[in-house]
């Protein structure tokens, strides 16, 4: 192939195979994209002009089996993939309308000539591109998200495609498709097409911060002409293809990770985690101009350290240790400022982790409970940590210690919040009366609820608020029990969204059967009182005596 402007019908002219390769990452597309593509096409096809669909560069392989030349896409492979499945798609409607360009030879041209696929990818997808996209078989369930995107990639365009009746609209589709304008670029050297996509993605395309830094780090190795050749940009897809295979399998955000990394082991500021590859470039740029003799071994390094950050976040993600407090920091929510700290501490001092993290829970636990900006204090800590090269454990004690925002005292003076529900983060107040249900379960010896119970989903499972006595009773219409007992702590408890449903407003003494037999034990310990219902004044007691239990809990369990 030629480089330079060609038409995409050529990319189809011989035997070529267009290879995914592991370093990339998974397919992407949404019904967005989908949508600005097939419009594009659509917008084009009575113009008199090309139709551009874009630039590709391949970087060309050994042939497989002496026949077929191999060609790894490095840049444009989620137009080309998508492309290919839109085609496949398309064929198969002219096929059911009786066009010729629906036979047999068109389709081993474009998608399989009998032996092998025109597309494949070094990844776990691609027996699911094969069998289930471009074969037409219903017997693999999609199961990672790059999967799902393929599969809901064939299915939009198989639907939009069934709306268009016109045999000869689809036939134009075909023929602006096959003769649109494509910008080629085919290297033999991976160095070669490092250098071509660092400039040609500094010029205005889009990329991920992720994929800018992997461009960029091998565009700085392939100039740094290296003895060992290809060996460092090999080691730096390794890295990436490991990345890329965690963010696809444990849906990882990819730019939270970096700004993670930056901030944790390159000491970046707030300021400049904001923007992950810019900051790099500028450390890489300053070593190059100081003539840093170091600059090969600290590239290799970064992309070791950049992996080992993805790999220690996705442990916290899954909790592979089984730490509770790991959990409780998840539950508490609003945590993700802390996660450089987690993950430089998990590097550092694995072993000691839940102890370090259940100092910190009890920190924005507070934090949570009286309404702190959700990075209260991070700043701080990220300056200490940036002066010294290190993590110091006493810094999460200072904001309780010394007392920073009035911590302490909003702290009590929101335990004793008479509007409680009405006040406090709904998070909050759910992982309470979740905790209080598990210390009444752990003292019964009773299996505890989890993480997953938490923030489950599930309808006749996710966990609610209950108000234990109804918020519209007629009955209490009492100007001092709504301003002072209804949205109490104390008149609060654990319950599911069904479960919560079917009890409606209905007086306590209505609800007690459903108390006693249900199955959390906070609810089952409101029954265990002697509690006229229809008594007023016996209502805001048993209201009163619950909260002071619940806050007593608190400040003994959790604070």
């Amino acid at each position: 192939m030629q480089n330079g402007l060609a038409k995409f019908d050529t990319l189809f002219n011989g035997y070529a195979i267009y290879n995914v390769p592991r370093y990339q990452r998974a397919y992407a597309w949404e019904k967005k994209n989908l949508e600005e593509f097939l419009d594009d096409l659509k917008n084009q096809i009575d113009s008199v002009k090309s139709y551009f669909l874009g630039t590709l560069l391949f970087h060309q392989r050994e042939k497989r089996n002496v026949l077929y030349d191999v060609y790894d896409i490095v840049d444009g492979q989620q137009r080309l993939t998508t492309a290919m499945i839109f085609l496949k798609v398309l064929l198969d409607n002219l096929k059911d309308m009786n066009s010729s360009i629906g036979n047999e030879d068109f389709y081993k041209k474009y998608v399989y000539d009998g032996k092998v696929f025109r597309l494949e990818v070094e990844n776990e997808d691609n027996n699911f591109l094969h069998q289930i996209v471009f074969n037409g078989k219903n017997n693999i369930e999609p199961k990672t998200p790059s999967q799902k995107r393929l599969f809901n990639a064939k299915i939009f365009f198989e639907k939009e495609l069934k709306k268009i009746k016109n045999r000869e609209y689809l036939e134009k589709m075909f023929e602006k498709l096959i003769t649109s304008d494509i910008l080629l670029y085919v290297v033999n050297n991976i160095s070669d097409a490092t250098l071509i996509f660092e400039l040609l993605n500094d010029r205005g395309k889009r990329l991920t911060q992720l994929e800018g830094i992997k461009s960029f780090l091998m565009y700085i190795i392939n100039g740094l002409n290296l003895e060992e050749y290809n060996q460092p940009i090999i080691q730096i897809q390794d890295n990436f293809a490991s990345i890329y295979r965690d963010i696809e399998e444990y849906n990882l955000p990819e730019d939270d990770v970096i700004r993670y990394y930056i901030i944790a082991f390159e000491y970046a500021t707030k300021e400049e985690s904001s923007k992950p590859k810019e900051f790099i470039k500028y450390k890489l740029h300053k070593k190059l101009s100081e003539n840093d003799n170091n600059i090969k071994n600290y590239i290799i390094d970064l992309s070791n350290n950049l992996k080992e950050s993805y790999d220690i976040y996705k442990s916290l993600k899954i909790n592979s240790l089984k730490s509770e407090s790991l959990d409780l920091f998840k539950m508490i929510g609003r945590t993700n400022p802390f996660y450089p700290i987690l993950i430089w501490f998990y590097r550092k001092d694995q072993n000691n982790l839940d102890e370090f993290l259940s100092k910190l829970n009890k920190f924005t636990f507070r934090a949570q409970l009286i309404g702190l900006r959700t990075d209260a204090g991070i700043n701080d800590f990220y300056k200490w940590y940036r002066d010294k090269r290190k993590f110091e454990v006493h810094w999460i004690y200072e904001p309780i210690k010394n007392n920073w925002w009035n911590i302490n005292e909003r702290v009590e003076d929101v335990l004793n919040y008479n509007n409680f529900y009405e006040w406090v983060n709904k998070n909050i107040t759910k992982l309470i009366l979740f905790l209080y249900e598990n210390h009444l379960r752990e003292k019964e010896g009773y299996p505890l609820l989890t993480i997953d119970d938490f923030f489950s989903t599930d309808k006749r499972k996710k966990l609610n608020i209950e108000h234990i006595t109804a918020i519209n009773r007629i009955e209490f219409k009492d100007e001092d029990f709504e301003e002072n007992y209804l949205h109490s702590l104390g008149n609060l408890v654990l319950d599911t969204t069904s479960s919560n449903s079917r009890k409606g407003n209905k007086p306590v003494s209505e609800k007690e059967k459903k108390y006693k037999f249900a199955p959390f034990m906070s609810q089952n310990e409101i029954v265990s009182e002697s509690v006229n219902w229809n008594d007023l004044n016996e209502v805001k007691a048993f209201i009163n005596k619950r909260k002071d239990k619940l806050v007593n809990f608190i400040r003994e369990y959790i604070l």
